[in-house]
């Protein structure tokens, strides 16, 4: 098996995976996949991250909190 084919099969699997989850899940999911993968995220690495996708006025708003 070459490696398109193992990436065919993955991206079938993972479609399979989310076709078979209800909204709730999939968010869960989702917030968790984003939690891994800024776990280690210094405080500078996760403003930038949020200013980049969202904004500064959300980075003022959730730093706030």
């Amino acid at each position: 098996m070459n490696k398109e084919q193992l990436d065919n099969i993955k991206r079938a699997y993972a479609e399979m995976l989310v076709e078979g989850m209800d909204m709730k899940l999939l968010i869960e999911f989702a917030e968790e996949s984003i939690m891994e993968n800024i776990k280690d995220y210094e405080l500078e690495d996760l403003q930038e991250e949020i200013v980049d996708m969202a904004g500064e006025e959300v980075w003022a708003d959730l730093s706030a909190t």
